[in-house]
């Protein structure tokens, strides 16, 4: 038997609850705590890490889709003002036949 530092012959190590022990076990029962505690917060953070990937996944996967929309917009507007400037040139066009009319108009009357 393992004797005590500063107790008897005969005196065994103890924990708190009265189960001996030896100071070699102590160790290798807290490394055993401490490497499951160690694993459990790994694995915590891991499955928070993973949320937060998916998370972040969705949101690219989003701004693709806007950045998508954005592009058919600017298409769609460079096409309308292709179409306004037509309608302007026609307008102008017209402007100016109807002028040429009205001189003529009142250059017959």
């Amino acid at each position: 038997m393992r004797q005590n530092p500063g107790g008897g012959p005969g005196k065994r190590n103890t924990n708190m609850i009265g189960i001996s022990m030896d100071s070699g076990m102590t160790f290798s029962i807290g490394t055993a705590i401490a490497s499951l505690t160690f694993f459990y917060a790994w694995h915590k953070d891991s499955k928070e890490t993973t949320k937060q990937i998916q998370k972040l996944e969705t949101e690219v996967e989003q701004l693709k889709e806007h950045k998508q929309d954005i592009r058919d917009l600017k298409r769609e507007f460079s096409e309308l003002k292709d179409d306004v400037v037509n309608m302007s040139n026609t307008l102008a066009r017209v402007d100016t036949n109807v002028s040429h009319l009205m001189k003529q108009q009142q250059h017959n009357n």
